[in-house]
């Protein structure tokens, strides 16, 4: 009897902490089952590196981590499946990569959302950042202030509705919007000079990270919706500075995919998304790139466009 009492003081003393319901747990347990079963199926086919990797889901309110591996550095107990124990003080960002035994875990805020695709991007997406470094697409430095300039704006938008338009036809109507939408892109750099390199950083990146995501946990019509939810979410987004690769990266990768090109077996960080679709499709410019773009400009609403964005610069 004493011997009970002991073991049920020594439980208690170890872990005071402890205020979940089993309800969470379940729940929890449920999300690591979807992202195992998500890389399982993939077993690192998309990129040779599987995406299984160390998760921690940390809820800050309730000082609490969840993960599904366990990490003597961590302090954890087992309950059901999961790992569980207090946020130790070393752990101080809210999201991203942590090194610990030796590997990268990824940390993720909780709640999460409650759609599973959702959801599942949002740990996919870090899930990537764990295996870029092997992939040699390791992160540079970038700025994209200028994407919050009107006519940085206009341009974007305009390569963006091309973008939609190639990826929702096929054959020779695709074509001629991914030239579009390349003439686009390309009219924006010439404006603003010394953005194409950080533009292109932004697209592998974190672009390469979102697609990596979506195709892991998308058929391909949930692909095509998320992309058409994600233009709909950005179009009037106060700044495009953090966010324009998320749609155009993985729009161009939609389409490379298409393709027979392996592209991503030779993807470099110093990549341009643009350029290897332009190559895939074997499309030659206009010669007069220019003018071409902004005689097409009128087919994607060019003029609604430019309207909205100088509505919002008198704002």
């Amino acid at each position: 009897m004493k011997t009970i009492k002991l073991i049920i003081f020594t439980t208690l003393f170890l872990f005071p902490f402890v205020s979940y319901s089993s309800n969470e747990i379940k729940e929890l347990e449920k999300i690591f089952a979807e992202t195992n079963e998500l890389c399982n199926a993939d077993n690192g086919s998309l990129w040779g590196y599987s995406l299984n990797v160390p998760i921690i889901l940390m809820d800050r309110e309730k000082n609490l981590i969840y993960t599904n591996q366990n990490s003597s550095k961590l302090q954890l107990h087992k309950t059901d499946n999961i790992y569980i124990g207090e946020i130790p003080d070393s752990i101080q960002a809210l999201k991203g990569i942590l090194k610990l035994d030796h590997q990268n875990w990824v940390l993720i805020p909780l709640p999460l959302p409650k759609d599973k695709i959702q959801r599942q991007r949002i740990i996919l997406h870090e899930a990537f950042h764990c295996i870029q470094q092997k992939l040699h697409l390791n992160p540079q430095s970038y700025n994209n202030q200028h994407m919050d300039e009107m006519e940085a704006r206009y341009w974007l938008k305009l390569e963006w509705q091309a973008l939609r338009k190639a990826i929702l036809t096929n054959g020779k109507h695709r074509k001629q919007a991914i030239v579009d939408a390349i003439s686009f892109r390309k009219y924006r750099r010439a404006l603003y000079t010394n953005c194409e390199t950080c533009e292109n950083r932004f697209e592998i990146h974190e672009g390469m990270a979102e697609y990596t995501a979506m195709k892991i946990c998308c058929t391909d019509d949930e692909f095509i919706s998320t992309l058409q939810k994600r233009l709909h979410e950005y179009w009037n987004t106060p700044s495009l500075v953090n966010c324009f690769a998320y749609y155009s990266a993985p729009a161009y990768a939609y389409l490379l995919d298409q393709t027979s090109m392996e592209w991503r077996e030779h993807l470099s960080s110093k990549d341009n998304i643009a350029l290897l679709t332009q190559y895939a499709y074997n499309i030659s410019l206009p010669s007069d790139l220019f003018l071409e773009a902004e005689e097409r400009a009128v087919l994607y609403k060019g003029a609604q466009i430019m309207g909205e964005e100088l509505s919002r610069e008198t704002l």
